[in-house]
């Protein structure tokens, strides 16, 4: 259970996560998972957390694969699957919309309302406690993420933030460099690195491209000359593991 612990002189928060939004922004957009643990650790540092739902349909196979450890996190995980033909994503909204409303009527007091959604469903929401003199963050995913929305809210964050995204696409290429330390007959080019690390991931090779060109930049992965297995030279790339292990791009599994 995630313990939300009161911190004197920090404002109480109530917290709603549309975890559809959030999963299928990232993966469609990003290749890349939410870290929910990471994303309530922040919090914690700037709020008191009074309570945390987070709604979503886990009936499908890889969100469903999340639902335990969301569990583990709060008692309040709503699943909004319904039976009934036709029903889309858009029944997930309405079920949040309805237990935000309600919260409303608690009393809990919260001074902050902070939301997980993309979606300008929420737009008259936000007007609504605004006019209940509630500060309202939203959090949404990037390409996803209604302008309109935006503007309602005190203040807004789109995710992931420039610097999540770019350690993802660093971790993808060091852990494939590391499957290959071990590998002495293999030849590490640049070009095969991108390549791989593209279509392995299925992630676009222009942001593989960018993030192994900051590698190469900042020195933690070189470029050297060697002598191929056909007797020419070839530029081969050497990863400087000690450099990326000291400043903590990189942990050496025990």
């Amino acid at each position: 259970m995630f313990w939300f612990k009161k911190k004197g002189g920090k404002p109480k928060a109530a917290i709603f996560v549309d975890y559809e939004h959030w999963y299928y922004g990232y993966r469609n957009n990003f290749q890349m998972k939410p870290n929910i643990e990471e994303w309530l650790k922040e919090l914690e540092d700037e709020y008191e957390i009074s309570r945390l739902y987070i709604f979503g349909d886990f009936s499908k196979y890889n969100i469903g694969m999340d639902l335990e450890r969301l569990k583990s996190l709060t008692k309040n995980v709503i699943h909004t699957a319904s039976e009934k033909d036709g029903v889309d994503k858009d029944f997930t909204d309405v079920i949040m919309l309805d237990a935000i409303y309600r919260s409303v009527a608690d009393k809990e007091n919260e001074e902050v309302y902070v939301l997980f959604t993309g979606d300008a469903h929420f737009t008259k929401v936000v007007q609504y406690l605004k006019e209940l003199e509630k500060k309202v963050v939203i959090y949404g995913v990037k390409y996803g993420f209604s302008n309109r929305l935006k503007s309602e809210a005190t203040s807004y964050v789109e995710m992931p933030r420039q610097s999540q995204e770019k350690n993802h696409y660093n971790e993808l290429i060091l852990t494939s460099l590391n499957r290959l330390r071990n590998k002495p007959k293999t030849t590490v080019t640049y070009g095969k690195t991108v390549k791989s690390v593209s279509e392995y991931n299925h992630v676009p090779y222009e942001k593989v491209k960018l993030a192994l060109d900051n590698l190469l930049k900042q020195k933690y992965i070189l470029e050297k000359e060697q002598m191929g297995y056909r007797g020419h030279m070839v530029t081969v790339l050497e990863v400087d593991w000690d450099r990326l292990n000291a400043d903590g791009l990189w942990t050496e599994a025990e």
